[in-house]
Formats: structure tokens, sequence, C-alpha cells
């Protein structure tokens, strides 16, 4: 079976966003709250983390996959249009990879993995 369009764009969406977050212009930040910040958050962390994990050879394409397509799955929680939850995405990456280290990125997502899967998987 041949996935739908609308599947194809979900499961590219992380990597749409940041793609587009670099190259397109400035546009003004996009402000989440509560509950769908939570998901954001958690959702930009395992992108960037099973990303880059699977770049340093630690994770097989099967299992980052899996673990981008469950970030995807998280922004489900999160309101707006595809192209926002793009730019939203967009900001979240930028933001970490501004305010964190990459050591700090791992332990802020192991100490949190369990509860962001839990609540939005």
């Amino acid at each position: 079976m041949t996935p739908s369009f609308k599947t194809l764009t979900k499961l590219a969406l992380p990597a749409i966003a940041l793609t587009a977050a670099l190259a397109q212009p400035a546009r003004a930040d996009l402000v989440i709250k509560g509950r769908a910040a939570q998901a954001l958050h958690c959702a930009a962390m395992l992108y960037m983390v099973s990303d880059t994990l699977y770049d340093a050879g630690m994770l097989d394409y099967a299992t980052a996959n899996s673990a981008q397509e469950n970030a995807v799955r998280m922004l489900d929680y999160v309101p707006g249009t595809d192209d926002q939850k793009v730019q939203a995405m967009g900001q979240r990456f930028e933001k970490l990879m501004r305010t964190r280290s990459l050591d700090q990125l791992l332990d802020e997502y192991n100490e949190t993995s369990t509860w962001c899967n839990s609540a939005f998987l």
C-alpha cells in the first residue's frame, strides 16, 4: 500500500521544518503555551536527539525513523495549520540549538523522555 501524500507530509514535517526555518526570511515568532508548548518541546527534542544519534551511528535507520514518526505524532497536540506547525518546529529547533549544548540536550531528553512519551504518544 502506497502512503498517501498527507502521510508523507506528516512524516517529513520535522525535516521540512528545519529546512524551512533556515531557508526562509524571519517571520514573527508563534506563541504556543501550555500543553501544546510541552508537546512541541518534546517533539523537537525527540527529533533532534534521534537525528543526532543516527548521524553518530548509534541508531539504525529504522529506529531513528520510528522516533521521528513519533515526534511528528506529538505535533497532533500543537494547534494550527501544517505551515504553522512547520514554523513552530523550526523555532523550537533554533531555540534548542541556541540555548543548549549537545550534552545538555541529551541529558534533558534522558530526564524527560518517559514523561513525554506517556503524555503525548
